[in-house]
């Protein structure tokens, strides 16, 4: 009996030091190596930076956005001014730089119109307008290593009264002369999708009363966004 339990206990003691090496001898957590696999790059993207700028499809040129003139920042023509206008905008880069389109502006205004009323009040005009206009816009490429997404801007549009009401009379089918407006912005680098915010000064607002600004003013600032 008792040599039986020698045997055993000397088995035991012989066979615990390989089962130990044999253990360590796995790699733990801590030691495995750490294995980091690198996607691949998009062979389309790569092939487009890549391709020269006329070799590029036309689809890839083109651009489409929204701009929009908030109430909050029609401030120039006062307190009592309220205007608001929406415009969807359509262009082609021309250049890598250089985006020049078209836009369909709808504005709606509403400001004193002067007439005292028999409660001696003054009444408002109220006038709904349809706008397009021609813009270029041009990225200053020469600062993007210091501020990218600056730009010029410049535009000529046109508006046609669909309504214009005051205290004493309604107007329809009325047309403004063409207003150029100059400016510029700043937003996201040529060709990307983003936003963008644009303060644009009205040339011949002043000298030409039968011109039309959304602001009530020379100076109009808009929020836009470009979705491609």
């Amino acid at each position: 009996m008792i040599r039986s339990v020698l045997a055993t206990c000397l088995f035991i003691l012989a066979v615990t030091p390989f089962a130990s090496a044999q253990y360590d001898s796995i790699p733990r957590p801590a030691e495995r190596p750490v294995i980091i696999q690198q996607q691949p790059l998009d062979e389309n993207y790569q092939r487009e930076q890549e391709m020269p700028w006329k070799a590029r499809p036309f689809k890839d040129k083109l651009r489409y956005g929204l701009n929009i003139t908030t109430p909050s920042l029609s401030f120039f023509g006062g307190s009592s001014f309220f205007s608001f206008d929406i415009s969807p905008m359509a262009g082609i880069r021309v250049t890598p730089t250089t985006t020049t389109g078209l836009g369909i502006t709808y504005s709606y205004s509403s400001q004193p119109d002067g007439i005292i009323n028999s409660a001696g009040r003054q009444g408002r005009q109220k006038a709904s307008l349809l706008g397009g206009r021609v813009f270029i816009q041009q990225h200053l490429s020469f600062l993007e290593n210091v501020v990218p997404g600056l730009f010029l801007w410049g535009e000529a549009e046109q508006y046609k009264v669909l309504s214009l009401k005051n205290s004493q009379a309604k107007i329809t089918g009325y047309e403004y002369d063409t207003g150029f407006l100059v400016g510029g912005g700043y937003g996201v680098p040529a060709g990307e999708p983003g936003f963008q915010i644009t303060l644009l000064y009205h040339a011949n607002y002043n000298s030409n009363p039968n011109t039309y600004s959304s602001s009530g003013s020379p100076l109009v600032i808009r929020f836009g966004y470009w979705f491609k």
